[in-house]
């Protein structure tokens, strides 16, 4: 009779955090699709708000992913320089959306950046627990 064995920590947190990213696109696709009632200028802007948090947070996420379950030293270094690109690459793509994308809506921008932002929370915290 064989015991059925449980997944590592490393193979549990690489789980939630693919369920948390799918989460994340799924939420964005929907709010853009409901900001088409409003007009097409609602759904850009939260779609690019959403991708300006998605993006920055699907590189550092697939840099640090690697490191789950190594030396902690090695993976604190790894998470450090990920979370400073991480803000860097969201800084930049804000500011050549602010740039580039005219008409533009800056509070559904905010609103798909806080909303994707919120949902990575909201799925991490219920993977923890």
């Amino acid at each position: 009779m064989q015991m059925k064995q449980e997944p590592t920590y490393a193979a549990r947190t690489a789980r939630a955090l693919v369920v948390t990213l799918r989460t994340q696109t799924l939420v964005a696709i929907l709010l853009a699709m409901g900001l088409l009632l409003l007009g097409p200028v609602a759904a850009y802007s939260s779609m690019c708000g959403s991708l300006a948090v998605y993006l920055p947070g699907l590189l550092f996420t697939l840099v640090v992913a690697r490191r789950i379950g190594s030396d902690s030293t090695s993976f604190l270094g790894t998470a450090a320089v990920a979370e400073f690109g991480k803000l860097l690459l969201t800084g930049v793509l804000c500011a050549l959306v602010f740039i580039w994308v005219k008409p533009l809506a800056p509070m559904w921008f905010f609103v798909g950046m806080l909303t994707v932002l919120v949902t990575s929370w909201v799925g991490l915290a219920r993977a923890i627990h």
